[in-house]
């Protein structure tokens, strides 16, 4: 009876192991399947972040701004991870998104953390201190002309931000595809997690017919010429797995007008803007919003188009005035006149 009840304590302690020894196996793929990534992209005229596609009911963008992006990273294990930042060039054989820039410069307003869309990361509300790291410039030439003519007519800043660990490096960015129909362009970075969750954000520049193709005497070409199709900006191969791929799209409905060169630098010739930060260059410290936030271009803004208009004004509010007086003189004289006619 004894050996009989040691040996079912013996079969019960092996399966009890067995089942251990299972659990364990299985560990290390359910805590890999845990991981989420999450992009997420900012509607202008709704003022809150789109997990969707953009158009011109949510957004409205000119040619030269800045659509901002928020890409939360979560169940990451501490250490080095890298992960490719993908964007459309060229749509239709016109161009698209020509460079990526700094993600705060034109809209946003700092507001990572605002609970919309679907790319909120767990460290909100309380973000640790972001990093930055410069965006390569980029000397690709399409149809005679760099990218990085585009980057300086534009004048933007050109950093990712990232929060919860270091960037290391920014490769790219790589083109694949005929800029005379559908191509794009490829960044890799890799970062360091010192938890694990990581929040990145950039914006994505919208090309300007300014520039693209009228620099090199060429047509208009910028990103209000794309027609139909939208273009998208993708998240791909975290960690050199096929697959938390995420993709957004922007439509052409959502493209309204175009900004002036430099209307995005700094510290922009002609005065205005805001100083530089110390030692020159990108003014202000990380994760901070010392950039013009123009949600909508100077062609839709109430504001006169030469001296001539301005003085208007104020001489129309005077006759106005002086018409109103006059009224109220006439309305009086005639009120004290009625009763001596009597």
């Amino acid at each position: 009876m004894r050996g009989g009840q040691g040996f079912r304590a013996f079969v019960t302690a092996a399966s009890v192991g067995a089942l251990l020894l299972a659990l364990g196996a299985v560990a290390s793929p359910i805590h890999a399947a845990s991981t989420t990534v999450n992009l997420d992209q900012w509607a202008s005229s709704d003022a809150a972040w789109q997990n969707g596609n953009l158009n011109g009911n949510n957004s409205r963008y000119p040619e030269g701004g800045i659509v901002p992006f928020r890409l939360a990273m979560e169940g990451l294990k501490v250490g080095k991870h890298s992960i490719h930042i993908n964007y459309d060039f060229t749509a239709n054989g016109h161009k698209a998104y020509d460079f990526l820039a700094t993600w705060n410069v034109t809209n946003a307003k700092g507001k990572v953390c605002i609970p919309s869309g679907g790319a909120i990361s767990s460290m909100c509300p309380s973000l640790p201190v972001s990093t930055t790291r410069a965006i390569p410039s980029d000397g690709f030439k399409a149809n005679g002309l760099p990218v990085s003519g585009a980057e300086a007519y534009s004048g933007a800043p050109r950093r990712l931000t990232m929060w919860g660990g270091v960037i290391s490096s920014i490769t790219g960015p790589t083109h694949a595809g005929s800029v005379n129909g559908n191509s794009t362009a490829d960044l890799v970075v890799t970062f360091v997690s010192t938890g694990p969750a990581v929040l990145l954000a950039w914006g994505g520049h919208l090309a300007q017919s300014a520039y693209w193709d009228t620099a090199g005497g060429g047509a208009r070409d910028g990103a209000s010429l794309v027609s139909g199709a939208p273009w998208h900006v993708r998240t791909l191969q975290l960690d050199g797995a096929g697959n938390k791929n995420q993709d957004r799209s922007i439509q052409p409905s959502a493209i309204v007008g175009e900004l002036p060169p430099q209307a995005l630098a700094p510290n922009p010739p002609g005065g205005g803007g805001n100083p530089p930060g110390p030692g020159g260059g990108n003014p202000g410290a990380p994760g901070t919003t010392p950039f013009p936030h123009l949600t909508a271009p100077p062609t839709t803004m109430s504001q006169p188009t030469s001296p001539g208009d301005a003085a208007i004004v104020p001489a129309l509010l005077l006759l106005v005035f002086a018409a109103a007086a006059f009224a109220q003189l006439v309305e009086r004289r005639t009120t004290t006149g009625s009763p001596r006619r009597r």
